[in-house]
């Protein structure tokens, strides 16, 4: 009987890569985090089919941003509560049902504010997923290999960043922005059926959860920075490269290839990252100044497209960027791993999301107006600097520490 207990632990785990529920989980978190990629072009390309005005666009894209952000926290102390992945499956439908309606309504030429109601529908039902899929990682992974686990995770929300634009683009420009929308409900119901493959994750106590709320945002204080920065950067990004094309004679839905060209370059840099082995100096950098310095570096080369004379020096600019941004948020992401308690990991999580969704939402509406009177540049101007303030922050004004 000894024995039994005794082997698992001394046994070597296989690797992530011959891992099958490893690799079912990287697929059912890939499906979920899609949509949410895809959804802010859409949503821009919807709302300025319909409207004609970058301002329709930046507030259809904010109040999806701004209903991630307040519902993340809650529903990720939900989904710490639930059982799992049994919720996440049902959030994910109920998330496809308001996706649906939005299709169907920018389909019949609805005004923009029934367009904004099904938006926020679907918004609040799929928010807390992305840290409840995190949350499940402990379960069934040793802890040496959670490390790993957190930095290709980090490098697929990369390639999610990748596809979802450029899903987006590719159906705006083939179909017509509505049909985006729908595109995005049926890979949402993909990701829900997946998730009812994975490991089983009983609900967790609500003794602890309830006590110490502002204590686990203490231990959170520089990923939750960070993240404000990086969302303000990307509710940017959404608004401006749209605008960036239709300035130089292009079509704004070449805004998103662009961000998805930012992206594969990301991606391509944050898997040389992640491969890096343990012994390689750069493991051994504390992960706070790792996030801090290439932050930082992502935030300054975006910023000096704000300037190019040309598109295409824009354009490099902003796939030069690419290349700090997945290894700097995969620092980032490994902050909150590292500093928060195991058990919430999902609100952790949540609380992490909710910032960056805070950052898109108030970016989004602010740039649209800013390129509406002043031109893209300025939003790329905006892009680039809220990185860099939040590093200032962070390296600046000392938070509470786990």
């Amino acid at each position: 009987m000894q024995g039994k207990v005794i082997a698992p632990k001394t046994a070597p785990a296989p690797p992530l890569r011959r891992n099958p529920v490893w690799l079912r989980w990287l697929a059912a978190a890939s499906l979920a985090r899609l949509p949410q990629t895809a959804l802010p072009v859409a949503l821009v390309l919807t709302a300025h089919e319909a409207t004609g005005s970058f301002v329709g666009s930046g507030l259809l894209s904010g109040a999806s941003a701004m209903t991630y952000a307040l519902c993340a926290p809650w529903r990720g102390r939900q989904m710490d509560r639930a059982l799992l992945p049994h919720a996440l499956g049902w959030s994910l439908l109920a998330a496809t049902a308001g996706l649906v309606a939005t299709s169907v309504a920018a389909t019949a030429g609805a005004p923009l504010w029934l367009l904004l109601v099904f938006v926020v529908l679907a918004a609040c039902a799929g928010s807390g997923v992305g840290g409840a899929y995190r949350s499940v990682l402990p379960h069934f992974l040793p802890a040496p290999q959670l490390t790993q686990a957190y930095a290709v995770d980090a490098v697929a929300v990369q390639v999610a960043w990748i596809g979802g634009p450029a899903l987006a683009a590719v159906i705006a420009a083939a179909i017509g922005p509505q049909a985006c929308v729908g595109v995005v409900a049926a890979v949402t119901a993909a990701g829900a059926l997946l998730s009812w493959t994975l490991p089983r994750r009983e609900p967790g106590g609500t003794t602890q959860q309830r006590t110490s709320v502002r204590a686990l945002l203490g231990m959170l204080w520089a990923p939750l920075v960070l993240n404000a920065g990086i969302g303000i950067n990307l509710g940017a990004l959404d608004v401006a490269l749209p605008a960036l094309m239709t300035d130089h004679g292009e079509p704004a839905t070449n805004g998103g290839l662009v961000l998805a060209g930012l992206f594969a370059t990301s991606a391509v840099s944050g898997s040389v990252y992640a491969a890096l082995p343990a012994t390689h100096p750069l493991r051994k950098v504390p992960t706070r100044t790792v996030a801090c310095v290439l932050t930082a570096a992502y935030g300054i080369v975006l910023a000096s497209a704000a300037a190019a004379p040309r598109l295409w020096i824009a354009v490099l600019c902003l796939l030069v960027a690419g290349i700090a941004f997945a290894p700097g948020d995969s620092a980032v992401i490994l902050l909150v791993s590292e500093q928060a308690p195991a058990e919430r990991l999902a609100e952790a999580f949540g609380n992490f999301s909710a910032i960056g969704y805070v950052g898109i939402a108030l970016a989004s509406p602010v740039t649209g107006w800013f390129v509406t009177r002043f031109g893209a540049g300025t939003g790329l101007l905006l892009a680039g600097l809220a990185p860099l303030v939040a590093v200032v922050l962070v390296t600046t004004v000392r938070g509470s520490e786990k």
